[in-house]
């Protein structure tokens, strides 16, 4: 996700003890089971606890190090919490290194945005994301449009020969060749979508990014579709051209689908 509030705190500032924040969850409970548990360490081996505010809570762990030497680790450990807790609830991770100087900071932030975090939580229950990235071998289109006689009509259309003549030729061709070339893209999109989409609650989609990847796309799925829509996946490699690969992922706690309607988006 991407939320760090206005008051946390710089990275490059040094502080005695911080609060390091994870996620907010739908629940303004202390986190008792997970800590009886004790099955969820955060940054540095530190316990996990929750910050309450109304009915839901921000889970957070106390830290007094230096992040810039060890962000490797905390992009991991920080996923590692996230991951967990969306076993047990409805999560929207927290921007990584997001860090609060004081517990009232934090509290001040969950009032701040209280609706925009509640109304995203009762949006997202029972959800979950799948990442699909599509690649091709775009020359290898190009090329094969580059020889379709419709692209090779205008040496007749355009007959005879001069400079003005050729580059009109040449424009035209390239026109040709990237109408086709997405035309071509817009096609296999469909065709991917259409084994996904109604198993999806909302998408997030890309397409073109770069010439060689075709699509990507984050699908936002219930947990009871899951099945479906990871057998969606074995069908389409089954059934699509072989010239395409897959980087499918998933489940992931919703990145891509937490919407913030404050002006000051944090």
């Amino acid at each position: 996700m991407k939320v760090g509030p206005d008051k946390a705190i710089s990275i490059q500032k040094r502080s005695i003890m911080k609060i390091y924040t994870y996620a907010i969850i739908n629940s303004g409970s202390a986190l008792s089971s997970l800590r009886t548990q004790g099955s969820i360490k955060g940054l540095d081996h530190a316990q996990v606890y929750s910050i309450s505010y109304r009915d839901i809570g921000v889970v957070v762990s106390n830290f007094n190090g230096e992040l810039q030497d060890m962000i490797k680790s905390t992009a991991v450990q920080h996923e590692e919490v996230v991951e967990k807790l969306m076993e047990n609830f409805t999560v929207l991770p927290m921007k990584l290194t997001t860090l609060f100087s004081r517990k009232e900071d934090v509290l001040s932030m969950m009032e701040k945005y209280y609706d925009d975090f509640k109304g995203n939580l009762n949006r997202l229950h029972g959800k979950v994301e799948f990442g699909l990235k599509v690649l091709w071998d775009a020359d290898a289109v190009k090329k094969r449009l580059a020889s379709d006689p419709l692209q090779n009509s205008c040496q007749t259309v355009i007959s005879g020969t001069s400079p003005g003549k050729d580059f009109i030729k040449r424009k035209f061709t390239e026109h040709i060749a990237d109408k086709g070339f997405k035309e071509e893209a817009d096609k296999r999109i469909r065709e991917i979508d259409s084994f996904f989409s109604k198993f999806a609650a909302e998408k997030r989609l890309e397409k073109l990014r770069s010439t060689t990847l075709l699509l990507s796309v984050a699908y936002l799925v219930e947990k009871t579709k899951q099945d479906r829509f990871r057998q969606a996946f074995e069908h389409l490699k089954r059934n699509i051209p072989p010239e395409l690969k897959y980087m499918f992922s998933g489940p992931w706690p919703p990145y891509n689908f937490i919407a913030l309607n404050k002006r000051d988006k944090i």
